[in-house]
């Protein structure tokens, strides 16, 4: 049988002990409970023992009536009880005023962003294991290094660096590098006798500039 109350002024329901203090707790069972109006909680705990929660709001604030100049606790955001695990965590860290995740590692990694604000990453010397899910591409770019370092390109194992497309080019040098022990140095510089242009230092020898085939005629025609 369906019941109506309809009431002017407010509404109150109180339980208490036997000392008088506000205790206990009221219960509901029921197949759904409709409010229609607003749901204010002032307790200092929510609890909401559902499957899924489907929430329509499209903005939720997240420590709500802090009066100090940012989060008075440092951290605000979203925590993932793992069970035995540590927790996973995305909150925004006051200290540092970045978004930070703690992926159950117990420590939270700050979330890079870029100066204009268009996000991705502002540094990727900030990711120390990076790794490509396809082809790079520099977009008309350049690989280059800083303080005269080298850029290294390293085969694994018994592989091999393959360079497809295009011709190489290189770049004349003002004067021969210094060899490397266990190395061999190839590198470009103006053409000598040998006509190419193209030297190589084995090691620490002396430069030697590779011959071309017509130099290579003549010099056995000569010798």
């Amino acid at each position: 049988m369906a019941t109506v109350k309809r009431l002017t002024g407010d509404y109150d329901i109180y339980t208490y002990d036997a000392s008088g203090s506000i205790d206990g707790n009221v219960g509901i069972t029921t197949h759904t409970v409709t409010i229609t109006g607003n749901l204010n909680v002032t307790g200092t705990q929510t609890t909401v023992n559902s499957t899924d929660t489907n929430i329509k709001d499209r903005l939720i604030v997240l420590n709500d009536g802090e009066v100090g100049a940012g989060v008075t606790g440092n951290l605000s955001g979203l925590e993932v009880d793992r069970g035995s695990g540590t927790n996973a965590r995305i909150v925004y860290v006051e200290s540092t005023d970045k978004w930070s995740i703690d992926n159950g590692s117990g420590s939270l990694v700050a979330i890079a962003t870029s100066v204009s604000g268009n996000g991705g990453i502002e540094n990727i010397v900030e990711d120390t294991t990076p790794q490509l899910g396809g082809d790079l591409d520099v977009n008309g770019q350049s690989i280059v290094s800083a303080s005269n370092g080298n850029v290294v390109i390293a085969a694994d194992g018994t592989g091999i660096l393959h360079v497809d497309g295009s011709a190489v080019r290189l770049q004349n040098e003002g004067s021969d590098p210094t060899g490397q022990s266990g190395y061999t140095t190839v590198y470009a510089k103006a053409a000598g006798s040998g006509g190419t242009g193209l030297y190589a230092v084995s090691g620490t020898t002396s430069a030697d500039e590779l011959v071309s085939k017509s130099k290579a005629v003549v010099f056995g025609i000569i010798f």
